[in-house]
């Protein structure tokens, strides 16, 4: 006697197959994308352009990527006891962590 046993197959569409920035070598990355993600990231207007970056790979213990910018000012909270945080944000392997940092930071 057989048994007819119902298997769930699932079929994956890929949406963005678009690499990160900061996954990408700096030589690949033009200096129009570099202040587009600057954008994007900053909220900031579309004149608003970074004074200066950095792209990076730093290796040791742990192995990360990173773009570092300069905002063309600095922002208004800057030397208050406590500046917001909310453009921090922490991923793991891709996924994202979390965005809460009150405990985390000094």
């Amino acid at each position: 006697k057989k048994k007819t046993e119902k298997k769930t197959v699932w079929y994956w569409e890929l949406m963005n197959s678009t690499k990160p920035i900061w996954q990408r070598k700096s030589a690949d990355v033009t200096d129009d994308e570099y202040t587009q993600f600057y954008r994007s990231i900053a909220k900031a207007s579309d004149d608003e352009t970074p004074l200066a970056k950095t792209h990076f790979v730093a290796e040791g213990e742990v192995t990360f990527k990173s773009i570092l910018f300069v905002p063309p000012r600095s922002p208004p909270d800057m030397l208050t006891d406590s500046p917001k945080m909310d453009n921090l944000k922490m991923y793991v392997k891709r996924v994202f962590i979390t965005d809460k940092f009150d405990e985390m930071l000094p």
